[in-house]
């Protein structure tokens, strides 16, 4: 007795059922690498517009204008170039697609540009942030926690010092570097600095666990 297309497509869906729900009971934590295993794609359905959002994007006014010529190679790294891009940071509409494309593109002059805004502001977190959006796309880890430290030793303000932390920990931990233990090492000890990286350590409820780069 032969089996038709029917029958056939839904002895097939029941095995690739039994199979999944085994995935996730046995491998929990793992279940989505299972899945891959089995044979399952993934679709960044946000990713993909993201993506048509860059590849639209243009230059709405000059000040974009002088940021993409700079991203591609002139004009030369300055002061203006730099004023440039935090206008736009904080401007009301900013072309957010515009710019992102250059980060995922792990773009040279752009790193040369955050790297540039910090050795003038070195405790700016926006920048910080946009380092670490940066090194997402382009591992440049060790320069990430430069920066990091040297705006944490720079800000006295302790409102800020502890923004920065919690930034520079959750921007390095997907790496494996403990950014609470880098600093434990680096603060006098008692400090108002120390504290408050025993605080958040305390609240986020970690252990130690320190990666030397």
């Amino acid at each position: 007795m032969s089996m038709s297309d029917d029958d056939f497509e839904k002895l097939r869906r029941e095995l690739v059922f039994e199979q999944v729900s085994k995935a996730m009971k046995g491998r929990p934590k793992n279940w989505a690498s299972k899945l891959e295993e089995l044979g399952f794609e993934w679709v960044d359905d946000e990713t993909d517009e993201e993506k048509v959002e860059e590849n639209i994007a243009k230059p709405e006014n000059l000040d974009q204008e002088l940021l993409v010529a700079y991203f591609e190679g002139a004009p030369k790294l300055s002061d203006q170039v730099l004023d440039t891009y935090l206008a736009e940071k904080e401007s009301a509409t900013p072309n957010y697609p515009l710019i992102r494309k250059y980060f995922k593109r792990g773009n040279e002059h752009l790193k040369r540009l955050l790297m540039f805004g910090l050795e003038r502001r070195p405790t700016e977190i926006g920048l910080l942030n946009d380092l670490g959006f940066f090194h997402e796309f382009r591992n440049i880890l060790a320069d990430l926690i430069h920066y990091y430290l040297k705006a944490c030793k720079e800000e006295h303000d302790m409102s800020n010092f502890e923004e920065l932390v919690l930034s520079f920990y959750y921007d390095t931990e997907p790496d494996g570097f403990d950014a609470l233990y880098e600093l434990e090492q680096r603060l006098a000890p008692g400090s108002d600095k120390t504290k408050i990286v025993q605080k958040i350590r305390h609240e986020q409820k970690l252990e130690p666990e320190c990666v030397k780069f």
